[in-house]
C-alpha cells in the first residue's frame, strides 16, 4: 500500500478525532506522522478561531494557510483538506517566502527551517488579523499566538492569549482549555537584557584600559 495514501489515511481520521473530540495532545505512532499530524492540527485550529469581519473580503472568500518557506507538509494531504471547507470557507495553503507580504494570510506556518526569520514575521503581522503559528522554541513567548511542541512523543500546543487579542482573533475557550497558556516576554526585558550585557561589555573595556 502507498505510504502516502497510508498518512493521507491518517490525517483524515485526526481530523475526524479533533473535530469531535479535539484532544490536548496525540501520541505520535512513528516519526513519519508528525508533519501530518501537525497540518492536521493546522486545519482544525480554524475551526475554533473567529477572526475579524473583515479579514474575508467575500462572504464565501476562501481561508487561506500560508506555508513560510520550504513545506515540511504532504502535497496530498493538502489536496485533501482543500475539498473540506471550514465555517462555509474553503481552505486553500499558499507557499510563500519570508520575504512575501503575508498580511492577506489567515493563517500564518513558520516552520522550524524558517527559526531565524520567525521574530521579523510575527512583528510584521503584529496587529494583523493573522493567527501566527510556529514550531520553535519560544515563538509564542516572543508574540507568536500557537506554537506547537513535541512533550514524550505528544504533539502539543501553546497559545499566546495576549498576542491573540492583538490580532483581533477569538480563540474558542475549547481550544484554550487544551493548550498551554503562556505569557508573552515584554520586549522591555529583552532590550534591558541586551542592553546590559553591552553595558557591561564597555564596563570591561574601560576597566582593561584603565588597568594599572
Amino acid at each position: 500500500v502507498d505510504s502516502r495514501r497510508i498518512r493521507r489515511a491518517f490525517v483524515i481520521i485526526v481530523c475526524w478525532f479533533l473535530s469531535n473530540a479535539f484532544s490536548e495532545s496525540f501520541l505520535l505512532n512513528g516519526e513519519g506522522n508528525e508533519y501530518p499530524l501537525k497540518l492536521a492540527f493546522l486545519y482544525n485550529f480554524a475551526k475554533f478561531v473567529e477572526w475579524p469581519s473583515d479579514s474575508f473580503r467575500l462572504p464565501g472568500s476562501p481561508l487561506a494557510i500560508c506555508i513560510v518557506g520550504h513545506s515540511p507538509f504532504s502535497l496530498g494531504i493538502e489536496e485533501e483538506l482543500r475539498s473540506r471547507p471550514v465555517g462555509g470557507h474553503s481552505v486553500e495553503f499558499v507557499a510563500l517566502k519570508p520575504t512575501d507580504t503575508l498580511n492577506e494570510c489567515h493563517i500564518v506556518f513558520v516552520p522550524v527551517t524558517e527559526k531565524d526569520q520567525a521574530a521579523r514575521i510575527v512583528r510584521s503581522l503584529k496587529g494583523s488579523g493573522t493567527l501566527t503559528v510556529g514550531e520553535s522554541e519560544g515563538f509564542a513567548v516572543r508574540g507568536g499566538i500557537i506554537n506547537f511542541t513535541v512533550e514524550g512523543g505528544n504533539v502539543r500546543f501553546e497559545i499566546n492569549r495576549l498576542a491573540a487579542d492583538r490580532a483581533g482573533l477569538k480563540i474558542s475557550s475549547k481550544l484554550l482549555s487544551l493548550a498551554k497558556i503562556v505569557t508573552e516576554q515584554a520586549s522591555w526585558h529583552i532590550f534591558a537584557a541586551r542592553s546590559w550585557v553591552v553595558l557591561t561589555g564597555y564596563r570591561a573595556a574601560a576597566e582593561r584600559r584603565t588597568g594599572p
